[in-house]
């Protein structure tokens, strides 16, 4: 990619908006930053609304900057994003360009690493206009008159997006063009189209997905390949294709662990970015799980698309990390309550049943009693 690299587009919409949330958390004006920085104010005003892309500063311009905000106090959440921001940016830079669809498929970033669920937040930010859940937590303030509350894309490059989106599924599955990882990671985005007009697309694929899954004996670069588009349907109101995948595709310990170390990935927990899906079949890495075993927790919910696909995760979790509702003992309070709601309910595959049984009776086994935060 080094004779690419210099044509490659440049956008600054979430870094921007990202800064501004930054700065606010010092707090500090646009103009009170820019002499801090030692720039003018129509930089930082540039910056944050993404006319002049702040991933076009030079690096160690923008490491000092980074640096000083650290030191005027700063967020650190929002400071430790901003690398993941500079990347979305190059994603949807990459992705909405004019010619993106002619474009060779080595050239799309989003096929350059696998995606974080902060990476991923932050690219739908501004495709969704939802709020990332690291960011949810952090203070902000209250804002006068109508300012945008995220870094949202016009309403054409939004529809553009999942265009787009398809367009590079499909033609990474070509014999020319052949790239698993993109391929996933394309379908899981049109996943989140909210339009419903990617739901069609995907359950296209769904008869080949079917025969996938009752093939796999151990893992393969298709097996994540096929999670991901289990997932997408699940997301578009289809959960049967996912419950399937659920119960058939994990025959062995390998993934079984890859289940697992994608996702203390996904969430953070393997603290470093992998280039491909490799790495998930391995031994399971020095992570003790607390954060995907809170991440879980909170998603353990009726109503979400994934929770199937939670629970089984946090049977396995819970088999393979022995002792971790004793080192997040409120969190462990909070799954024995919501195993028993969920239990209540018939919204849940047979197998999810069957594991939350076990995963509650486990609970009672070790003395952690239900704290009612399932509602």
């Amino acid at each position: 990619m080094a004779g690419h690299r210099s044509s490659m587009p440049q956008r600054g919409e979430v870094t921007g908006y990202l800064l501004k949330l930054i700065r606010e958390s010092v707090p500090l004006t646009q103009e009170q930053l820019a002499a801090h920085l030692d720039v003018d104010r129509v930089t930082v005003q540039s910056w944050e609304s993404g006319r002049r892309p702040f991933t076009a500063v030079p690096f160690g311009q923008a490491v000092a900057i980074r640096q000083r905000l650290g030191r005027l106090g700063a967020n650190t959440k929002l400071l430790a994003a901003l690398d993941d921001a500079a990347e979305a940016d190059l994603i949807l830079a990459a992705l909405l360009r004019d010619d993106a669809g002619h474009s060779p498929i080595a050239e799309q970033p989003l096929g350059w690493s696998v995606l974080t669920h902060r990476l991923t937040d932050l690219i739908l930010w501004s495709v969704l206009g939802q709020t990332p859940t690291f960011i949810r937590s952090v203070p902000t303030p209250r804002r006068r008159g109508p300012v945008a509350t995220a870094p949202l894309l016009p309403a054409d490059e939004r529809r553009a997006f999942f265009v787009r989106i398809r367009v590079l599924a499909e033609r990474s599955t070509s014999e020319r063009e052949r790239d698993v990882l993109l391929h996933r990671q394309a379908c899981f985005l049109a996943g989140m189209d909210p339009t419903g007009a990617s739901a069609s697309w995907l359950a296209e694929g769904t008869s080949r997905t079917a025969r996938r899954i009752t093939g796999f004996h151990t893992w393969s670069p298709l097996w994540p390949d096929t999670r991901s588009m289990v997932t997408s349907l699940a997301n578009q109101g289809d959960p049967e294709p996912l419950r399937d995948f659920i119960t058939r595709a994990h025959p062995d310990d390998a993934c079984e662990r890859a289940a697992l170390n994608y996702s203390a990935y996904w969430v953070g927990e393997i603290p470093y970015r992998h280039r491909d899906d490799s790495f998930m079949p391995a031994a399971l890495g020095d992570w003790r799980g607390v954060v995907l075993f809170r991440h879980l927790v909170e998603r353990l919910t009726i109503g979400h698309p994934f929770v199937d696909l939670n629970v089984h995760n946090l049977w396995a979790l819970l088999m393979a990390r022995r002792g971790l509702t004793h080192d997040d003992l409120a969190t462990g309070q909070a799954l024995a309550g919501r195993c028993a709601m969920l239990l209540d309910t018939d919204r849940l595959s047979r197998q999810s049943r069957q594991e939350l049984t076990s995963i509650l009776y486990s609970l009672r086994a070790d003395g952690v009693t239900g704290t009612g935060t399932g509602r």
